[in-house]
């Protein structure tokens, strides 16, 4: 069952964010990076008021882009549902703008975590009906973002777990988590296959109830998804502590990276590197 456990919590993080993520990590058009929260786990009827987004436009030159939001319980998106709400008659739909130009990143790349808010009320009887079982590991309330830009789509979603779990779930950031170079320098603009690294120690342990009903604890694992504005890596994804190589010719300014951490229950952070 763990290993069944593992597969689910795979799918999990690579849905949680969230965006329907590119294959490349090349910051172009106009995309979501991922959605945050500063609590990605909550109780039955609490009310999640800073839902942000993490957008990147450099070629947007600067600009408002009005999108909407809708919020509902999750569908079951991790075992293959549609990313949408058409099933929960109590769906609330709501609107969201992103204003790139007052959220710059300050040289002109129009990346960066969106100031503006969005606030759900997860429904204080979601976890009636469910079993002992569901009611500790968490059932997902969702939020889907949808923009349209340059005539296409760009629909993004964040998955707030809710549970009776007594100890919840931090970002990943929490505390600390940086990108240095290899040799443990401050990053700056990297030369032609220099090595960048994600350093974080905050990898928490949880309680996980098992098929038995008995509760396993578990520690979190961390992915990285590297996001750059020129050049490349030789992986666009990669753990905690573990080496990228910046490729292609050396970086020139204005340059933008973006590293985007993921656990393996809904937490996110966003480290970012502009200049």
């Amino acid at each position: 069952m763990k290993l069944l456990f593992y597969s689910v919590l795979f799918v999990f993080i690579n849905s949680c964010g969230e965006s329907n993520l590119k294959k490349v990590e090349r910051l172009q058009g106009f995309r979501i990076l991922g959605v945050k929260t500063s609590t990605p786990e909550v109780n039955p009827g609490d009310t999640i008021s800073d839902i942000q987004v993490f957008f990147s436009d450099p070629q947007g030159g600067g600009r408002i882009i009005a999108g909407t939001t809708v919020a509902c319980v999750d569908p079951g998106i991790s075992f293959g549902a549609e990313v949408d709400c058409d099933h929960d008659p109590a769906k609330v739909t709501g609107t969201y703008s992103i204003n790139t130009i007052a959220d710059d990143d300050s040289v002109g790349q129009f990346t960066g975590l969106s100031s503006s808010t969005s606030s759900v009320t997860v429904p204080s009887l979601i976890l009636t009906g469910k079993t002992t079982r569901e009611q500790f590991n968490g059932v997902g309330y969702i939020i889907i973002f949808t923009f349209t830009v340059d005539g296409k789509e760009e629909k993004a979603f964040k998955k707030i777990l809710v549970s009776t779990r007594p100890v919840k779930n931090n970002n990943p950031g929490t505390p600390t988590a940086s990108i240095l170079l290899k040799n443990g320098s401050a990053i700056a603009l990297p030369n032609q296959n220099e090595s960048l690294v994600v350093s974080s120690s905050s990898q928490e342990s949880f309680e996980f109830m098992n098929i038995s009903g008995t509760k396993e604890v578990l520690q979190e694992n961390f992915q990285v998804a590297w996001y750059v504005s020129n050049g490349e890596f030789d992986k666009p994804k990669s753990s905690v502590n573990e080496d990228v190589k910046y490729q292609k010719a050396s970086a020139q300014s204005p340059f933008t990276l973006v590293a985007v951490i993921r656990d393996e229950r809904g937490g996110i952070e966003f480290l970012q590197f502009s200049q």
